[in-house]
């Protein structure tokens, strides 16, 4: 569950941050703290995760492998709105048609795999289900996102603007 919110925070938080292009801007900064929070949480889920998985039996593995991919189809149905629309009165399959070819919608689930996969992988979840899981919604190919590299941008991102920050007018 951590490294699922964190990784849903990111893409959130990512998403904002990256929508807010003038980096003197107050929001920018805010979310780009956030963001450099968030990826520090990443990182210690991922140590502690992968310290304390390897541990388990395959039972307990399979039963964390299983929350994982209901967390998972969870996060990638539930962005389509699909009840809001049917309470709405609306036709089901065309609005789900518009969310899956929004590009901000493909933009938020790159953003927020790309970080889950490859750390689910990282921490030993890596089961054949939570596989058959991510190639039924499509993010499989995210397996191989630098999440290391991603990381590092978040904190490089926040680092430049606290440096930015520092500087006192002359």
């Amino acid at each position: 569950m951590q490294v699922l919110i964190e990784g849903l925070g990111l893409a959130a938080f990512g998403m904002m941050r990256d929508a807010t292009r003038d980096s003197s801007r107050l929001t920018h900064q805010i979310l780009a703290y956030v963001m450099q929070d968030e990826a520090r949480h990443v990182a210690f889920g991922r140590l502690v995760l992968k310290d304390y998985y390897s541990q388990l039996t395959s039972k307990e593995l399979d039963d964390r492998a299983d929350f994982v991919v209901e967390a998972c189809h969870l996060m990638h149905e539930r962005f389509r709105a699909q009840l809001v629309w049917e309470e709405l009165g609306f036709d089901t399959a065309d609005c789900r048609a518009a969310v899956d070819a929004s590009p901000a919608m493909g933009l938020f689930r790159k953003l927020l795999f790309s970080r889950v996969v490859p750390c689910i992988r990282d921490i030993g979840l890596w089961t054949p289900k939570v596989q058959r899981c991510y190639q039924q919604i499509g993010v499989l190919d995210l397996l191989d996102a630098y999440l290391d590299e991603l990381m590092r941008h978040d904190e490089a991102v926040a680092t430049r603007l606290l440096g930015a920050n520092a500087r006192v007018p002359g």
